[in-house]
Order: C-alpha cells, then sequence, then structure tokens
C-alpha cells in the first residue's frame, strides 16, 4: 500500500479467508484505490482469530455494511481492522457478492483523519460458518483454497450442512488434500447417503474431512460416487470436534 497525491492505493483479494494467506502472497488481487469509513480496533485474541477466517457472517461486518463497497480496478470503501498497539492491519470491503481483503504492515502510513475509530470484543457469527464456495471436481487443495489462479469455476456460494465429521491423522489429512480428491476414499463410501445436494433450500448436505490437529477442512459431497465431486475449503476450526456441529464422529484408524 503506499498514498500518492492523496490517493492511497491497495491490493484485494475477493473472498480470502485468513490473514496469513494475504501475508504469504498466496491469492490472486485486484488494484484499487480505497478510503478508510472506520476503524475496528480489537483485542489481540480476537484479531488473531479474525485472522483465521475472516467471515462475512461476522456481526461487526453486517452492522457495518453501509460503511463498505468495492469497485475492482476503481475505488474501495473500507473498515480498517487491527488489534492495539500494533501497526499491522487488514482492509475489509464488502462487495455486491464479494469480501474483498487488503493488507498493510504499517497503520501509520494510512491518511486516517477524521476516521471514526471503535474499540470492539469480537461477537462470533450467530451462523458461523453457515455457507461456503463449492467447486466441482477440484484435483487438490489448491483448487478450492484461492491459491491457484486456474482453478475451475466454483458453484455459487451457497448454505451447507454438515452431516459427519471424519477426522483422520494429520498425514492422512495432508495426503488427502494434495492426492486424495480424485482418489475412492472409504469413508466416502460409507457416509454416501450423508451426502447431497437440496435444490428447494439450495443447501448442501456434507460430510466435513479434517486433520486431528488441523483448523481447517474440507466439505465433501460426492454425489453416490466414493470420491471427491464437489468441495469447499473451510478454516478456523479450532478443535478435533468442531463447535457447532452435533453430528457423529468417525476417527479414521
Amino acid at each position: 500500500m503506499r498514498k500518492l497525491n492523496q490517493k492511497q492505493y491497495a491490493a484485494f483479494s475477493a473472498n480470502a479467508k485468513t490473514l496469513d494467506s494475504l501475508r504469504r502472497n498466496e491469492v490472486n488481487y485486484v488494484p484499487g484505490v480505497f478510503e478508510v469509513t472506520k476503524v475496528i480496533v480489537l483485542g489481540k485474541k480476537d484479531f488473531e482469530k479474525l485472522s483465521e477466517d475472516v467471515s462475512p457472517e461476522y456481526p461487526f461486518l453486517k452492522d457495518n455494511r453501509e460503511l463498505m463497497n468495492a469497485d475492482p480496478g476503481g475505488l474501495f470503501r473500507c473498515l480498517m481492522v487491527r488489534t492495539k498497539g500494533e501497526q499491522e492491519y487488514m482492509l475489509i470491503a464488502q462487495g455486491r457478492n464479494s469480501l474483498y481483503l487488503g493488507y498493510g504492515k504499517d497503520c501509520r502510513k494510512v491518511n486516517l483523519q477524521d476516521v471514526p475509530v471503535e474499540h470492539l470484543v469480537l461477537e462470533e457469527p450467530k451462523a458461523y460458518q453457515e455457507h461456503a464456495v463449492f467447486y466441482h471436481r477440484p484435483h487438490d487443495l489448491s483448487d478450492i483454497n484461492g491459491q491457484n489462479p486456474r482453478h475451475p469455476a466454483p458453484e455459487r456460494q451457497t448454505e451447507f450442512r454438515v452431516e459427519q465429521v471424519v477426522i483422520l491423522a494429520d498425514e492422512e489429512y495432508h495426503q488427502f488434500q494434495e492426492i486424495g480428491f480424485l482418489q475412492d476414499q472409504i469413508f466416502l463410501f460409507d457416509y454416501q447417503d450423508k451426502m447431497w445436494f437440496d435444490p428447494g433450500s439450495l443447501c448442501w448436505h456434507c460430510v466435513l474431512v479434517k486433520g486431528e490437529n488441523s483448523r481447517d477442512g474440507i466439505l465433501v459431497e460426492s454425489e453416490g460416487y466414493c470420491y471427491t465431486r464437489y468441495a469447499a475449503f473451510r478454516s478456523g476450526l479450532r478443535q478435533a470436534s468442531p463447535a457447532g456441529y452435533s453430528c457423529p464422529l468417525r476417527i479414521s484408524g
């Protein structure tokens, strides 16, 4: 990000889910001029929680919806989110169908004159992770997590319901991410009746596959096959049995 002739420029990524993906420059960007409409200051733990999964369902984003808009290549009106005493920040702008994220290392270089500041305690989304973007016949993790510039076209973002959680050993989960999508999986065979798409409610009923210690997971719908036909990436899962999923667990050994 830089300032030039009073205009402030930044690169924004559509539907990036984590701050780390921005730090490591693992996402695709669009350029734009930006204007900060409000500064949101979070506690350190709340900022870390948000940075693990920037969900559009967070109440503070909905409450400030009118302060954000996104015109890729043009003007982004956005929130700046940071933590007290730190200079690193996120820029968040809400487009018509996408959440756009920007990143900067030093908020002191941004023009914040007369910009209101609000200190918040982060409130969890009331329906945490109820929406996801599913991809048809992905080859590997990079096809569904925004890291492959030639990724397949996604289905539109829809609701989902986890009907079964499958927990793999961490090494097995890594292999599933890298080479397992197009291979037959016994757990997908076992839980074919747990996966379907409801066209009436536009809801994916799916299996969540994750590692024992992973903070992310893969939502899978197999269309009656034994391999992954549709998949979505979910981050921000903080424990082996993700909160909010009361469905059965299977520990694969």
